[in-house]
């Protein structure tokens, strides 16, 4: 990417199809985030599952939110989303999300939670 480019690269990577919207993959999909910036928007049409795959590198921002609730979204992470040790979040409104980050912990790559907007419960 050139630097006269660079804002106009970063504002397309989000458009449709575009290398940071990560498309919904479905009840019992696997979401696998491997870059800086990438978002996620969970539609469901009943009660589903997701599973969050774990960072490949520490330093991975991502984001995921619900836009569609047609009944709960159960989203369980391979490795942990934040200290205490939670695995699993449970999305059950439009606009409630996680914003994540990938971080080094103990020698293992994690997700830690930045900001959870609209109460996803987590467990």
């Amino acid at each position: 990417m050139s630097a006269h480019r660079a804002l106009r690269d970063l504002f397309r990577a989000f458009e449709a199809n575009g290398p940071g919207v990560l498309n919904d993959p479905g009840d019992a999909g696997s979401i696998e985030p491997t870059g800086y910036g990438q978002i996620c928007e969970l539609v469901t049409t009943g009660a589903e599952t997701r599973t969050l795959a774990a960072p490949t590198k520490a330093g991975i921002r991502f984001h995921l939110r619900m836009t569609t609730d047609g009944g709960d979204c159960v989203v369980t992470a391979s490795v942990t989303l934040n200290e205490t040790g939670n695995t699993v979040a449970t999305f059950n409104a439009v606009g409630e999300s996680l914003d994540l980050i990938s971080v080094t912990d103990a020698s293992v790559i994690r997700w830690d939670i930045v900001v959870n907007t609209g109460s996803v419960g987590l467990a």
